[in-house]
C-alpha cells in the first residue's frame, strides 16, 4: 500500500465532507484522514494501483485544490 500527503485549501469539516463522498467511491483509496489542525490542511491517503495525478483529480471534481506535501 502507498501512502501520500496533500496539502489541501479545506477550511472547515464541512468541506472535507464533501471530498469524503468522491474518496469513497474509488475501492482502490483504502484510507484517507485530514487534519484540519494542521496549517496545510492535510489529507493522508493510503492507496492502491492509482496514482496520485488521479487522486489530485478526484479532489478537484469535489471543488477543491491539493498538492504533494514534500517531507
Amino acid at each position: 500500500m502507498n501512502t501520500v500527503k496533500l496539502k489541501t485549501n479545506f477550511k472547515c469539516s464541512g468541506c472535507s465532507a464533501k471530498v469524503d463522498e468522491y474518496l469513497k467511491k474509488e475501492p482502490r483509496i483504502k484510507s484517507w484522514e485530514v487534519n484540519l489542525n494542521d496549517i496545510n490542511k492535510t489529507l493522508t491517503i493510503n492507496y492502491e494501483n492509482i496514482t496520485t495525478d488521479e487522486i489530485l483529480l478526484l479532489i478537484k471534481k469535489a471543488g477543491y485544490t491539493a498538492s504533494i506535501l514534500i517531507d
